[in-house]
């Protein structure tokens, strides 16, 4: 039995030694952005619109190539839906995000996809954002992301 944790052992080994040159760097490589990363990088100024019965809050995250879009549908002065629209730099970062989504599923929360666009809709009365003004949302996006 001791013969056979050896021999195990000693193949674990070689295997490692085989996999270290398979893990070198290439410089023709494209450089992938990791998901988990994307909030390290340099956050653009968010920018309000309106269209329509939609208040819309727009940033991104600069050298990632990351953009979201939160739309709040409001009606007699209240918000009564949300969803936010992720645009990620490639397909491959935006099927990880989407994963990370569909992993952990939140009550009261639908995501999908389509290409490098995830889209997460919050429904439910006891969902962020609803129920609340334009005024209470816009402080309340502005203080988080620390707009003037």
């Amino acid at each position: 039995m001791k013969t056979m944790k050896k021999l195990m052992a000693m193949l674990m080994m070689v295997g490692m030694v085989f996999a270290f040159p398979a893990c070198g760097s290439d410089d023709d490589d494209e450089k992938f952005q990791d998901p988990n990363e994307i909030y390290d990088n340099v956050l653009t100024e968010g920018q309000w619109s309106e269209s329509g019965n939609k208040l819309i809050y727009t940033h991104s995250y600069a050298s990632a190539q990351y953009q979201e879009k939160w739309i709040f549908t409001m009606s007699n002065g209240v918000c009564t839906a949300m969803e936010a629209q992720i645009t990620c730099g490639s397909s491959q970062v935006a099927e990880m995000v989407y994963q990370g989504y569909i992993q952990e599923p939140t009550e009261g929360v639908q995501v999908s996809r389509d290409g490098k666009v995830i889209t997460v809709k919050y429904v439910g009365d006891t969902q962020p954002y609803i129920g609340m003004t334009k005024e209470e949302i816009k402080n309340l996006i502005d203080t988080v992301f620390g707009a003037a």
